[in-house]
């Protein structure tokens, strides 16, 4: 079976659902209209008997590079503020993704910012090359996070890590990721492949009953105010949508250069 738009491909082989994001040349956004595509994607994979595991990518050698800054910056300019709906259907997206009954992978490479780490972070196992460059970027154009990481990294690594991660917006590899537990593995480059078929060849043949019950455990006593933090999201990034830090970001950012903040 095969189900393709332009910015996003999927398909399914032999038990596994293969969801790729499909913009290489902007290194494969996520706005709210590819968010659309992949909660419909995820959709088909929960209705399906044919998919026992799904796995998410990036065309062209990276996973994401999170949010569209260069769309924000058009909608800033038309005077158009769709944070609110863009953040909701952003919390959508990652709830359907934790939530769904099926074993998930994300296979990273390259590059992945902003909402990617949300996606990796939401998936039961995320595989990435031990040079992969991540960051939780939102702070970097004057945003606070979403998807739910405020909520899922302060568990992950504490609100002492989490707190340095998210208000330096620094980069970090693949490999620290995985020494703070972030991702569940990194590998060289040239294991990545290998080592995520083993997973899905894993997880496609394992007992699928299971899986899901299990999942409904874990999410019932690790996530049981998911969408408490969801909601205020919402305000948070709105509030931070309003702000003359955040049009300075964004701007700074295209035209490639450091922001001057004056804490407005």
């Amino acid at each position: 079976m095969n189900l393709m738009t332009d910015r996003v491909l999927f398909d399914i082989k032999d038990g596994a659902a293969y969801i790729t994001l499909n913009q290489p040349e902007k290194l494969n956004p996520v706005p709210a209209e590819v968010m659309q595509d992949l909660i419909q994607c995820l959709n088909e994979c929960e209705s399906s008997d044919a998919v026992r595991v799904v796995v998410l990518r990036g065309a062209g050698g990276n996973f994401t590079a999170g949010g569209d800054v260069r769309g924000m910056k058009e909608r800033m300019d038309k005077g158009i503020n769709n944070t609110k709906a863009a953040i909701r259907i952003g919390g959508e997206l990652i709830t359907r993704l934790r939530m769904i009954s099926k074993p998930t992978i994300a296979w990273i490479e390259g590059a992945v910012a902003g909402v990617g780490m949300s996606m990796a972070m939401a998936c039961d196992f995320s595989i990435a090359e031990e040079t992969a460059k991540m960051v939780f970027a939102f702070v970097n154009i004057g945003f606070v996070p979403d998807g739910g990481i405020t909520y899922t990294l302060s568990k992950t690594v504490g609100p002492v890590r989490a707190t340095e991660l998210l208000m330096s917006g620094k980069r970090f590899s693949g490999a620290e990721a995985k020494e703070w537990g972030i991702i569940t593995d990194a590998v060289p480059k040239e294991q990545l492949e290998e080592t995520v078929q083993k997973y899905i060849y894993k997880y496609s043949h394992g007992p699928s009953t299971a899986y899901a019950q299990l999942k409904a455990l874990i999410n019932s006593v690790t996530y049981d105010q998911w969408n408490a933090c969801m909601q205020r999201e919402v305000q948070a990034q709105y509030a931070c949508s309003l702000s003359l830090d955040h049009r300075e970001a964004v701007e700074a950012f295209l035209e490639k250069r450091k922001p001057v903040f004056q804490g407005k």
